[in-house]
């Protein structure tokens, strides 16, 4: 009796392909432990033995009907077995084992949950196996849309595997889809850390679901630390163009500071359509900025983003291109009176003009003028005074700039410049 007890032990591993999921190793079949049976317990299951092993031939003939028949008269000796009272840890285990190879004949689900779920309470399952019993517990309880059951069971699992990084993007898709969205988030980011300490790079897709999931319920915080997490891992222009129209649709910007926003899609390369470029050469006319305005016409039609010929965009180049020539020309002028005024106001839109025409290191220069004398918006100015040496090509410097802009919406844009310092090729 005990020899063909042990054998059924490993049937384990036919219920957990019945339900999709992970089947043991052959080695972990082979290492079934020695089962001590009370004589009553022993008894009840002999009686069955033979059914058992005629219900898994008809299975496996494909004659249901009688497997379910013979399962059910296992079924009836196991509850049978239940009710003698006074079990020990391998009856629990063994009647379990018996009910889930029931459980499989009849294709009862539930009954191989509870199975699952009384070999655990068992004691008696390996360390190395508890995890796939308990990811098959779940798994079931899934199915039946137990979703609370499911998590448990799922958190459950992490603990005993804290490194599984699929595991974790499963989980937080459960916690999604019961609205713990803040869980959510945290195991996608859980999910990212354990993929890295692996040593390898976790899924774009990754990064971008658990920032879909903190914009879509809104998490301020976590919208600005999944944005950030996406363009340093995946800094490609469609994540910077994303990124980038989120931080707009959720800060609060004056034109200016549109404008450069703006600016940082253009060199992330992240301006993409019809309606990026029109913005962002609009912008820059009504700022008084032609050459940029220009600048960024021309790129659009050279990308086939803009028409030459559309009106709006005849309209603004019949605008602004007349005003270049003249713009240029009073720079040398510009700068003179910024250098000999009271404060800083002159450097700093003469410097905005030099941004524009791509003088970059003029740019910087005046920048740094305008903080000298003061009397202007600090972080704005430190901003493009990082915004300019980025350009320049004096990283050392645009961070000690980028690092000086103080807390409000400037600083998180930034903070996205020196990422994009970070990770440009």
């Amino acid at each position: 009796m005990r020899k063909s007890i042990r054998a059924y032990v490993t049937a384990v591993a036919v219920g957990v392909m019945a339900v999709g999921l992970q089947a043991p190793a052959e080695a972990q079949r082979q290492r079934a432990p020695a089962f001590k049976l009370s004589k009553p317990v022993q008894s009840v299951l002999a009686k069955v033995d033979a059914n058992l092993k005629a219900g898994q031939a008809a299975q496996q003939g494909g004659d249901e009907a009688r497997a379910k028949a013979e399962g059910a008269t296992v079924l009836a000796a196991v509850r049978e077995a239940e009710a003698l009272g006074n079990l020990n840890a391998d009856d629990v285990y063994v009647i379990n084992q018996f009910k889930l190879n029931a459980g499989l004949l009849l294709g009862d689900k539930a009954v191989q949950e509870q199975a699952l779920e009384g070999m655990l309470a068992s004691g008696r399952v390996p360390a190395s196996d508890q995890p796939m019993f308990i990811r098959n517990i779940g798994a079931l309880a899934l199915q039946r849309n137990d979703n609370q059951k499911a998590l448990a069971q799922f958190e459950r699992l992490i603990q005993l595997t804290p490194d599984d990084a699929q595991l974790k993007v499963e989980v937080a898709e459960l916690y999604r889809r019961n609205s713990q969205n803040q869980k959510a988030v945290d195991m996608l980011a859980s999910a990212i850390a354990a993929k890295e300490k692996g040593g390898q790079k976790a899924d774009e897709s990754w990064y971008r679901r658990a920032l879909a999931i903190a914009y879509d319920s809104r998490m301020g915080p976590e919208i600005v630390k999944s944005s950030e997490a996406l363009v340093r891992a995946y800094p490609n222009p469609t994540n910077w163009r994303d990124v980038l129209i989120i931080m707009r649709e959720t800060g609060k910007f004056d034109e200016q500071a549109e404008l450069d926003i703006l600016r940082l899609m253009r060199t992330a390369d992240a301006l993409a359509g019809e309606r990026d470029f029109a913005e962002y050469a609009d912008t820059a006319a009504r700022r008084g900025l032609p050459g940029e305005a220009k600048a960024v016409l021309d790129e659009g039609i050279a990308k086939n983003m803009l028409k030459r010929n559309q009106p709006f965009v005849r309209e603004l180049d019949q605008s602004v291109s007349p005003r270049i020539a003249a713009d240029r020309n009073s720079l040398p002028g510009l700068e003179r009176e910024a250098r000999a005024a009271a404060n800083g106001r002159a450097a700093l839109g003469t410097a905005d003009a030099h941004l524009g025409y791509g003088n970059y290191e003029k740019a910087a220069e005046l920048y740094a003028l305008a903080l000298q004398k003061g009397g202007v918006d600090a972080d704005t100015a430190h901003l493009r005074h990082g915004m300019a040496l980025a350009r320049a090509g004096n990283t050392a410097g645009a961070r000690e700039s980028f690092a000086k802009v103080g807390p409000g919406p400037r600083q998180q844009l930034a903070r996205y410049w020196q990422i994009w310092l970070d990770t440009r090729g």
